[in-house]
């Protein structure tokens, strides 16, 4: 399956939606996650996947063609050939954080207080085939 793409985001939605690990450690999130693709020209198009997020479900999943005018509270970006990296498992996704192969953009805080539903929904991510 394509990432990013509407196919894509409806298979995240359903997988999310079905991990009771990840509706566990993420009671009490309320929120929106962007996950971007960048690289190429500085005018070139930026999709990616906007996510909206409650207590442990996903209410939304939406393909965004040009995600640089899309407003959410996080912000998850690199370039196609880093996620496709991070989405075959070939890189650890906090490494890849931690090393700045994938950027991260909100409340730090607040992501460092649903560190286990971050990852949780990491393992989902990651879980979907990509092409």
């Amino acid at each position: 399956m394509k990432f990013p793409s509407q196919p894509w985001a409806n298979a995240l939605r359903a997988v999310v939606n079905r991990d009771t690990e990840y509706a566990d450690a993420a009671r009490g999130w309320e929120g929106d996650i962007l996950l971007r693709v960048t690289g190429g020209a500085v005018d070139a198009p930026a999709p990616g996947i906007h996510l909206d997020l409650a207590n442990g479900q996903c209410r939304g999943a939406q393909f965004v063609a040009d995600s640089r005018s899309t407003e959410s509270e996080f912000v998850f970006e690199a370039s196609a050939e880093n996620w496709q990296r991070v989405l075959g498992r070939q890189i650890d996704p906090v490494q890849a954080i931690m090393g700045g192969t994938l950027k991260v953009r909100g409340n730090m805080a607040k992501l460092l207080r649903f560190t286990r539903a971050a990852r949780q929904l990491v393992q989902d991510v990651s879980s979907i085939p990509v092409e």
